[in-house]
């Protein structure tokens, strides 16, 4: 069942739960692209040493992996933010009109 705002009656609400997965997926994203830049850029020469492509790209995904494991605090700080600031006490949070609500009122 849809969830719909009590104010302005909008599908388009975001519950509590899905914004701390959508943060954790994107903080480990940026993280791991984040890895990848860095190694790119301090090692701009290691592409020619290694012998093939598979190599390369198996270092690159172990530096991005580095990467978002060391992007890990600064996301669990942004989730905390964004429950705290943006939910408050309640569950979901109407993307239309800003509206915050918990579930059983919906």
């Amino acid at each position: 069942m849809t969830i719909r705002c009590l104010i302005c009656n909008s599908s388009v609400v975001l519950s509590k739960d899905a914004a701390k997965t959508l943060a954790h997926l994107i903080g480990t994203l940026g993280g791991f692209l984040n890895g990848i830049q860095h190694s790119i850029a301090s090692h701009p020469a290691a592409a020619a040493t290694k012998s093939n492509d598979l190599e390369r790209a198996f270092d690159l995904m172990i530096d991005g992996v580095s990467g978002a494991a060391a992007n890990w605090a600064d996301t669990q700080d942004f989730i905390r933010d964004v429950r705290k600031h943006q939910f408050m006490k309640y569950d979901c949070l109407c993307l239309r009109c800003g509206a915050t609500f918990d579930k059983k009122n919906a």
